[in-house]
């Protein structure tokens, strides 16, 4: 059986923002809603400031992603570490995930970036900001992605496996997860087995030579049920979820509509949400 090793989550945000001067713990998840717009940033964490990057996140980033958060900017702010693959093979160290609850934002000026961290209590300068982030990592791409299906959230702690898919038709193939696939991993957040998972387009940058158009998100909530979901009892799930759809065809089905070109794990180090 050939199928997702785990969840697709595509590889701004707070740290978009900081780098471009523009653009949950406990859950942080997609508006339930159309257009489900989201961020990515992927960053490079330059050679030997792993520390310094490691408190740059853990301080000035998460105070500011918990003010927009709590100013309704954005709905929900992500911290991904990538885990496979890493060191020099792997294209981004992190990625940062901004949920928007609506169209997303447009990219803030000096003076509002000025403004939006003041009224987050960060006392250095945008100037100082901008420096102390050079000097600990760099922007390798910022994409702006929507949601086409999306069950469940992500927590901090959680594993993430993202699937970038080639996929020829995008209609056929979203069709083909939602009945296939979107009832397995609902059943799967309901005994607790996966935490969330998504199905993926990425907006902007769009054409025919851009990269990791579409793809797939799932959310396991340790290492463990991620190797466990696809395990020996899957095929248990498969004929009590899809009892008239031999398994064998519904792989065959999938592999008419998407191949997984590319499959990158994550390990979520923060989910913000709206303070209570």
């Amino acid at each position: 059986m050939k199928r997702k090793f785990g969840l697709t989550a595509g590889a701004c945000l707070v740290f978009a923002g900081l780098f471009l001067a523009g653009s949950n713990t406990g859950s942080a998840q997609e508006p339930s809603g159309s257009p489900g717009f989201h961020g990515v940033a992927c960053v490079k964490v330059r050679h030997g400031k792993s520390a310094d990057f490691k408190t740059l996140v853990d301080g000035t980033f998460l105070k500011y992603a918990q003010s927009r958060v709590d100013s309704g900017a954005i709905s929900g702010w992500l911290v991904l570490r990538t885990v496979i693959p890493a060191g020099h093979d792997a294209t981004c160290d992190y990625a940062f995930v901004t949920f928007y609850p609506g169209m997303p934002n447009a990219p803030m000026g000096d003076e509002e970036m000025t403004a939006a961290m003041k009224k987050a209590g960060i006392s250095s300068s945008l100037e100082d900001m901008r420096q102390q982030r050079d000097a600990a990592g760099y922007l390798v791409y910022n994409a702006l992605e929507r949601t086409a299906v999306h069950v469940g959230q992500a927590k901090k702690g959680d594993y993430i496996i993202v699937n970038v898919m080639s996929v020829p038709d995008t209609g056929a193939w979203i069709a083909n997860e939602k009945k296939l696939w979107q009832p397995i991993f609902e059943d799967g957040v309901k005994d607790g087995s996966v935490d969330g998972w998504s199905v993926v387009e990425q907006f902007l940058p769009r054409g025919a030579k851009d990269q990791g158009t579409t793809y797939t998100v799932d959310i396991y909530p340790s290492w463990d049920a991620m190797f466990k979901f696809f395990g020996s009892g899957f095929s248990d799930r498969w004929k009590k979820i899809h009892p008239d759809v031999p398994i064998n065809q519904g792989m065959d089905q999938e592999h008419k509509v998407a191949t997984i070109d590319h499959t990158v794990l994550y390990h979520v180090v923060d989910a913000i949400v709206a303070s209570k």
